[in-house]
């Protein structure tokens, strides 16, 4: 096959079809920045979408879960090694996904003998500075990286409507409340824009996402003096969320 440069290329347009499809349920993961740092958040029927990395990292994931697991251990791995061989403040995403995890998916996913990640990844960071930055990495080890905030979801589609709005939406003046608001109705709005959606178990509604499934919302908080400043949203929180949009 090596030998055929065709049938190579034929192979891997397969492979991304065979992705695609497998992801395009994948609920929306949201992340934008607010006027004390960076949230991110999504519903999903069970806990597993919203994770720590390192001190100032925050990472969301749509696709298998073992293939997101996997690769939030290898990001771990890797920020923890480059924190002790260089220094904390030199941990950046930046470099993790230049040097370290974009690589890695552009190798398996070009070897067609082994099986591909199933995944999105969207990764938010808050620098030393109080500013943020917002990264979104296909499954192929492409990515992109966004000044006021992004998305992932199983449909490109969705991305990128959701994207415009996004962008269009003054987020960084808004107090976290507001931003959590904005964004669950951003969440609300890209299903309805996914129109292959057709899944009895997924919810319909805003208030039935919030009866049915699980909200992981978390924030990195620039106004706290400690160096790690990730924290999941509080029950009181979620539940003052739920009363103002469901």
């Amino acid at each position: 096959m090596f030998e055929e440069p065709y049938r190579w290329m034929e192979a891997v347009s397969t492979r991304h079809s065979y992705v695609q499809e497998k992801l395009k349920m994948g609920q929306p993961v949201l992340s934008v920045p607010f006027n004390e740092g960076v949230l991110i958040m999504g519903f999903a029927p069970q806990p597993g979408k919203i994770f720590e990395v390192y001190d100032r990292i925050a990472l969301g994931g749509v696709g298998h879960p073992a293939d997101v697991e996997r690769l939030r251990m290898t990001l771990l791995d890797m920020a923890h090694l480059e924190g002790f061989n260089r220094s904390a403040q030199d941990v950046t995403l930046a470099r993790l996904l230049q040097f370290g995890i974009a690589p890695a998916l552009k190798q398996n996913f070009e070897e067609i003998q082994r099986a591909p990640y199933i995944i999105r990844l969207l990764l938010a960071e808050l620098d030393g500075d109080g500013h943020p930055h917002f990264f979104r990495v296909n499954y192929d080890g492409h990515w992109e990286t966004f000044k006021s905030g992004t998305v992932i979801s199983g449909s490109e589609k969705v991305m990128d409507e959701v994207q415009k709005k996004i962008q269009d939406t003054p987020f960084a003046t808004f107090p976290l409340d507001k931003a959590l608001e904005e964004t669950c109705r951003l969440w609300d709005e890209s299903r309805k824009q996914d129109e292959g959606e057709d899944d009895k178990d997924v919810p319909k509604t805003l208030k039935e996402a919030f009866e049915q499934w699980y909200l992981e919302a978390a924030v990195l908080s620039g106004k706290v003096e400690r160096r790690a400043i990730y924290r999941m949203l509080t029950e009181e929180e979620i539940g003052k969320l739920k009363s103002s949009v469901g």
